[in-house]
Parts: C-alpha cells; sequence; structure tokens
C-alpha cells in the first residue's frame, strides 16, 4: 500500500533555493543578470572577470548610478526592486530586469559581496552575504561591483550538471557579447582567468559587429531600416555572399532585450531564399522597438522569451524590412530537380535514363549521366552501379588528406580575422592543421595568415574551409591528435567534397570513377554511410523474371 505523505509549507530556505534554480542554471545565468542590472543603472562601461569558467569567481563591475546605503540591504531581499511598483507597471516594462530576485538568487547559490557608491555619497558601501548579511562603509568608485565566490557551494548536484570550466567560459563570453552587439555604445571587457578575452570600446552598431565578430563580417554586412507607424526594425544582415551552417551568428533585440526566437529566425531568412544556398544561414544583428504594452517579457524563467500581442506584424516587418534591404542582390529561382546530362542539345525525357555512345571507360566503370544531380549512374563488367556524388568524393578526399599528398602556397597569403574565441580555439591546432597540409600563421591578436592548402582542396574556397574547420574545434579537443587529426581530415573533405545537387561533366564523373576505384576503401564515405549501390545482372535478371 502506497505511503501517505501529509502536505506541508516548504521552509523559507528551501522555498529560496528552489526559486534560485529557476534563475540561476550557471555561470552564464549570473553575468547576464548582473549585465542586465548594470545597464539598468545606465552604466556607460561595464567589466566582467571569471575564473575557473565562472565557479570560483564571477566580478562584474560598472560606472552607472550605483546604490545608496539604505538600499543595499533591500537589494538581497527576494522581490525587491526599484524597477516595477505596481502591477501597472508590468504592463509596460522599460527596463531589463523587473522581477528583484536576481541577487537573491545569486546569494542563496554562492557567497555574493557588492561594493557600491551613488554620486551623492562620500563613501560607498560594502555588502557580504556569508552567514548574516554584514553592511559597512568602503572606499568605491561611483558604480557598483558584485563579485561571486564559490558558486553553487551549498547545492553540490547543479555542479554535476555544469560542463567543463572551458566551456562555461565559453558560455560566459557569449553571454557579453550578446550584450555588447545590444548596446554598442556601452564599453565591454571579459577577463578570463586574468587574460583579456573580449574588450568592445564604445561603437557604433557596424564597428561593434566587426569587434564581435570580425571585421571581415563586418564588410559583409548591409544595413537594414524600416519604420512604420510605432514600430521600427534596423540592424545589419550578411550579403547573400555570405553565410553559416547554423544560426549562432544571428543575434534578435526587442526593446534592448536579447530574445531567441525561431519565428524571427525564419522570418529574417524568407528573403535569403533564392540568394543563398539551403544549407547556408544569413548573418543578423536586427533590432526591433515597439511600444512596451504591446511585449510581455514575463513568460519566462530567464527573460530569454518575450510575447508580442500582434506577432504577425511585427515578424512580416522583419522580413520586409530584411527585403528592401537585399533588393540590390538578384533572386534566382531555385532549379527543379532532375536527370542532369552531360550534352545540352538533346533534350533528357523526364524519368528517362539516356546511354550515351560508348566511350572512353576508367578501369571497367564507364558512366552513363547523373540522376536528380546526386547519384552517378555507371555501367560496369557486374552490371549497374550507382554512386553518391557526394560520399565518394568525401571518401577520396579523406584518404589523400591522411595520405599528406604536399600542400600549395597561396600567393598572396589569405589574411583571415578572427573572433577572439576562434582564435583561442585554433592556436591549439596550428601544428595538427600544417600536418593536413593547412598551413595557418599568427598575424597579431585575433589576426591570422593562411599560407597553404592541402594540395586535394586548392579548388576549394579557403574562408569557408578554415569556417568549418573552426566549427569542428571544440569536439576536437577531447581527442588524441591522431583522432583529432582524423576528425578534422573528415570534416574537410566533407566542405570541399562536391554536394548533392552539383551538376557534372562526363569528364568529372570519369574522373570520380577512377579516383574511388583507386582507394583503399571505396565502399563507405568515412561517416560510414555507403559510396555506392551495385545491381547486378542476375539481381536485374530476376527481377524482369528471365530467371
Amino acid at each position: 500500500m502506497a505511503a501517505h505523505f501529509a502536505i506541508r509549507a516548504l521552509p523559507p530556505e528551501v522555498v529560496e533555493r528552489i526559486a534560485a534554480g529557476e534563475v540561476i542554471e550557471r555561470p552564464a545565468s549570473v553575468v547576464k543578470e548582473l549585465i542586465e542590472n548594470s545597464l539598468d543603472a545606465q552604466a556607460s562601461a561595464i567589466s566582467v572577470e571569471i575564473r575557473d569558467g565562472g565557479l570560483s569567481l564571477i566580478r562584474v563591475s560598472d560606472d552607472g548610478s550605483g546604490m545608496s546605503r539604505a538600499d543595499v540591504p533591500l537589494a538581497v531581499e527576494r522581490f525587491a526592486t526599484s524597477k516595477v511598483h505596481t502591477l501597472a507597471d508590468l504592463d509596460a516594462i522599460h527596463t531589463l530586469g523587473f522581477r528583484g530576485e536576481a541577487l537573491s538568487s545569486i546569494a542563496t547559490v554562492a557567497r555574493l559581496e557588492i561594493l557600491t557608491r551613488t554620486r551623492d555619497e562620500l563613501e560607498g558601501t560594502r555588502l557580504r552575504t556569508e552567514g548574516r548579511h554584514q553592511v559597512e562603509p568602503a572606499a568605491s568608485p561611483v558604480g557598483t561591483s558584485v563579485t561571486v565566490h564559490d558558486l553553487f557551494y551549498n547545492t553540490p548536484a547543479r555542479r554535476k550538471f555544469l560542463k567543463s570550466p572551458l566551456r562555461e567560459a565559453e558560455l560566459v563570453r557569449e553571454t557579453v557579447v550578446r550584450y555588447s552587439l545590444a548596446y554598442p555604445a556601452v564599453a565591454f571587457r571579459l577577463l578570463v582567468g586574468g587574460r583579456e578575452s573580449y574588450v568592445a570600446p564604445p561603437a557604433t552598431p557596424l564597428e561593434r559587429i566587426g569587434v564581435a565578430l570580425g571585421r571581415e563580417v563586418a564588410d559583409e554586412m548591409v544595413e537594414v531600416a524600416w519604420e512604420a507607424a510605432d514600430l521600427r526594425v534596423w540592424g545589419y544582415v550578411s550579403r547573400p555572399t555570405l553565410g553559416r551552417r547554423d544560426r549562432r551568428s544571428q543575434f534578435f533585440f526587442i526593446n534592448g532585450r536579447p530574445v531567441r526566437s525561431g519565428l524571427l529566425a525564419v522570418m529574417l531568412e524568407r528573403p535569403y531564399a533564392g540568394r543563398l544556398p539551403p544549407e547556408r544561414r544569413p548573418l543578423a544583428v536586427l533590432y526591433t522597438r515597439l511600444d512596451p504594452h504591446l511585449v510581455d517579457v514575463n513568460v519566462h524563467p530567464r527573460k530569454e522569451e518575450v510575447r508580442l500581442s500582434q506577432e504577425r506584424s511585427v515578424y512580416g516587418a522583419v522580413a520586409r524590412a530584411v527585403e528592401e534591404a537585399l533588393a540590390p542582390y538578384p533572386h534566382l529561382e531555385p532549379g527543379v530537380p532532375g536527370l542532369a546530362w552531360p550534352f545540352g542539345d538533346v533534350p533528357a525525357e523526364p524519368g528517362a535514363l539516356r546511354e550515351p555512345g560508348a566511350g572512353y571507360a576508367v578501369g571497367g566503370l564507364e558512366p552513363l549521366g547523373q540522376l536528380h544531380n546526386t547519384y552517378v549512374v555507371a555501367r560496369s563488367g557486374e552490371g549497374l552501379l550507382v554512386v553518391d556524388q557526394h560520399a565518394a568524393h568525401e571518401q577520396v578526399l579523406f584518404e589523400r588528406l591522411l595520405g599528406a599528398e604536399g600542400q600549395r602556397p597561396l600567393d598572396p597569403p589569405l589574411r583571415v580575422q578572427l573572433t577572439t574565441r576562434e582564435a583561442e580555439l585554433l592556436e591549439p591546432f596550428l601544428g595538427l592543421l600544417a600536418d593536413l597540409g593547412l598551413e595557418i600563421e599568427p598575424f597579431g591578436g585575433s589576426t591570422f595568415l593562411l599560407r597553404s592548402l592541402p594540395e586535394p582542396l586548392v579548388a576549394q574556397e579557403p574562408r569557408a574551409l578554415l569556417e568549418a574547420l573552426l566549427d569542428e574545434l571544440p569536439e576536437c579537443r577531447k581527442l588524441d591528435p591522431e583522432a583529432a587529426r582524423e576528425r578534422l581530415a573528415m570534416k574537410a573533405a566533407c566542405t570541399a567534397a562536391v554536394k548533392a545537387g552539383d551538376v557534372l561533366t562526363m569528364e568529372e564523373m570519369r574522373a570520380l570513377l577512377g579516383d574511388l576505384q583507386a582507394a583503399w576503401s571505396p565502399a563507405t564515405c568515412p561517416h560510414g554511410r555507403p559510396a555506392f549501390v551495385l545491381l547486378t545482372v542476375e539481381e536485374l535478371e530476376r527481377r524482369f523474371m528471365r530467371r
């Protein structure tokens, strides 16, 4: 028989611990809340410092308005805030914070120290939360500095679910970058383990994009400006010449608040149809301003999502604004997939497979044509061979890269500007990449020179190749050098190989079939997918009931 437990009100300390878990998930959550407090205090400069991924130390300092000595003890009380006073205030929130629970939640799961002074005070105030709250006079510049020691020291279960300190530091950096893009007029500085990881002086939005995402990205951005009544959309989006494989470089801000919205991303990408390959995503830093009464920000514990009372208007405005910005760029209608043949004078009937006249055959394989621009159909002595052109080419390139066929110098070398995070990821792997034929040399700060490409990849666009390899480096850090070398070779081969949908000439088909026959493991691609399927004459005869 099931045991019966009486319902009881939880003790205050348990309630506080549960509530803190809704707001403070990891070090990046702490940094987010403290940066929002600094911005609400009208800070013009914000400094963030972390150690051990933010577990042993987080310090966020600003030059904002500060807190008076009378207000400091209230700041760590739950639901105490200067930003909201009545129910009516919740219907038109103008600040980033409004619940009054950030500092109290942090104090529940860490050791907290606040040092602050207002412009009207001659001396500052220090508050410590170890044991009972201790408030004392202290020397302090105008502004506020919040120091968080030993995050989750009293909730060891929460620590178990955190990532490595390096990964937690990356998440903190992403948070700082996101808010620096939202507020380009504010200076931001991030120190990780005593080392400057990100520095962004006050700037225009485009200049801030150059600092956060790289100068080369800023050079490829076009301005967005659209306004109607009380709805305004502005910012920057990438030209169709630049795209990424994911949406990590898409940033959306509504009334100054960073938000995550799949629908906004969809509306951003819609105008790129026919301008950008389907597998690529545009980059964007887009700001939207509308009446606060039309935005409900009190729908998510961490305030990362908002509810719009007229969402169709907002989403439509984003699509129209981006469409206008992209108007100078041609819009190509996507082609209809079908059979592509190496000779243009003879029309191909849909669904028909035509065989060209007898010609040159490589190693007993004679290409017949392409099926749906994805498969190479070839005749062999055993029957009909259907080759996945991407998987086959990927395996060929993979083997050639591991075989170290040499490298070809770039003249002149390609100068590449990376973000600070990308530079930190890249530096430990320069030797491994050189073994594959990709010679990259530091050129000061976050700038690198790409001096050579592997011989098998000389036709590949260098920037796209480097971008793909950078995306793979976080996973490579977990591997031994040989496994990391193979993984990078796989990524490079996958990036450079012909894709499904690429039209191949007859000579290119012959070359691919010849290279595949020369491979030591031609049956599969590096990821284990089949590279070809053989329909033997015997199988065909059985299907046609000839035997």
